[in-house]
């Protein structure tokens, strides 16, 4: 009786220790989470490949505003081409909030041009910048749904919901929706632009890696990375000073700047 006892007393012993561990782990990750909204650089090491496309295959990029294809998916982009995928870049906004749209255009077509992907490729939709919510949704919807019905991808890239300029999340909202509905299966990857806590820094960092704020982090859609060589950093950073409007803007020029990194980064769209 007495060994019994004491050996529930240990297996008690044993329950309170693992507990006390199991606890002082949550509080730690706690105390992480509130002290740094980001995950940590040695993260992207547990981080997934992202898949690239296969020779001959098609790959349809969404872009809110010239200059988002090349900030979030210029790598991607680059990479695309050299293994021989058609690449089309679908331009939403006309980038004409300071009456630049000719100028945005022309820096659009000269950066898309450095990725790789020919003029024939680039598609405008000229509906007015920072005015997407505004827009009919349905016939947004239709719009996108011509694109991705004539064009047949097998990759589409668009932005993350997360992203907290409105014409992004308008684009993303539509595009999850046309997806979803898809009896095609594709693969959809989501792009971050926009948010306070992506990048960081928000400054030229070529040696960092870029990873997703904690917040945006969810068990349906996991981030992937793309691992970029020199030679295709070096090309996105040529690409992107194409837009010297930009550039010209210092809050701008940071965001331009702090996306030529080591990595670009991808939410996995879960479809049915």
């Amino acid at each position: 009786m007495r060994k019994l006892l004491k050996k529930i007393k240990n297996s008690r012993k044993i329950q309170t220790f693992i507990l006390t561990i199991a606890l002082i782990i949550c509080a730690g990750i706690f105390w992480y989470i509130r002290t740094n909204p980001v995950m940590p650089q040695l993260t992207i090491y547990f981080l997934n490949d992202v898949k690239l496309p296969e020779k001959g295959q098609k790959v349809l990029v969404f872009s809110p505003h010239p200059d988002d294809e090349t900030i979030a998916c210029g790598g991607y982009i680059i990479e695309s081409v050299q293994r021989e995928a058609e690449v089309t870049i679908v331009l939403v906004t006309d980038g004409n909030k300071r009456s630049l749209k000719d100028l945005r255009y022309s820096e659009f077509k000269t950066a898309t041009s450095v990725l790789g992907v020919p003029t024939n490729n680039l598609i405008f939709l000229n509906y007015p910048d920072g005015k997407l919510a505004q827009q009919s949704q349905a016939e947004l919807e239709k719009i996108f749904q011509n694109q991705i019905d004539s064009y047949h991808p097998d990759i589409v890239l668009y932005p993350h919901p997360g992203d907290t300029h409105q014409d992004h999340a308008t684009i993303s909202k539509i595009i999850e929706k046309i997806l979803e509905q898809s009896p095609n299966k594709k693969i959809a990857y989501k792009y971050l632009v926009h948010h306070h806590l992506y990048p960081r820094p928000k400054k030229y960092a070529p040696d960092l890696y870029t990873l997703p704020p904690i917040s945006l982090i969810s068990f349906d859609g996991g981030w992937e990375r793309l691992m970029l060589s020199e030679e295709t950093e070096n090309l996105k950073q040529r690409a992107l000073k194409s837009y010297k409007s930009q550039l010209k803007n210092p809050l701008l020029k940071n965001l331009l700047e702090s996306s030529i990194r080591k990595n670009e980064l991808f939410a996995v769209e879960s479809l049915p």
